[in-house]
């Protein structure tokens, strides 16, 4: 509906619409529909292929997952692959801003314990990177308490 103020003759007149407004409306409700279902699909794909790939790790040995939340910057996900005697064998980032961000390997970290990683040790690496190492470092130790604690109930 229109509604006319500047005319003298025709103070607060109301037209009918032709009803192109209600048409568009309904396009933009649903291209807002289709925008959301696509953003669905893409972060189930993603999902599915960062399941594929800690599975390969997986194989290696036990695997460390750390996190740093992006906010306006990209995020990042640290795998970290390690052996029986926690030596790391082999560690690999996901960052980017979209869902194409594909796995990337970490240099430099190779043969070092990952209990006693250390800021130094991450020296070079992105900012959000080195935070999604640490993390994975912090909740694999997180990890390890918990299974001494339930180990210890569990002799009681």
């Amino acid at each position: 509906m229109v509604y006319h103020i500047s005319d003298k003759h025709h103070r607060g007149v109301m037209e009918s619409g032709t009803g192109k407004g209600k048409f568009a409306m309904g396009w933009m409700i649903l291209a807002a529909v289709a925008m959301w279902g696509l953003q669905l699909l893409l972060g189930l794909w993603q999902f599915r292929r960062f399941n594929a790939h800690v599975r390969e790790l997986r194989a290696r040995g036990r695997v460390a997952i750390g996190k740093a939340k992006g906010g306006f910057r990209s995020g990042a996900v640290a795998l970290i692959s390690i052996d029986g005697e926690n030596r790391i064998i082999g560690a690999e980032t996901m960052s980017g801003r979209t869902v194409f961000a594909g796995f990337r390997p970490i240099a430099g970290l190779e043969g070092k314990l990952l209990p006693s990683l250390s800021e130094e040790d991450c020296r070079g690496l992105g900012r959000q990177v080195k935070a999604a190492v640490l993390n994975a470092r912090q909740d694999y130790e997180n990890y390890q308490e918990l299974q001494r604690e339930r180990s210890q109930q569990c002799a009681r």
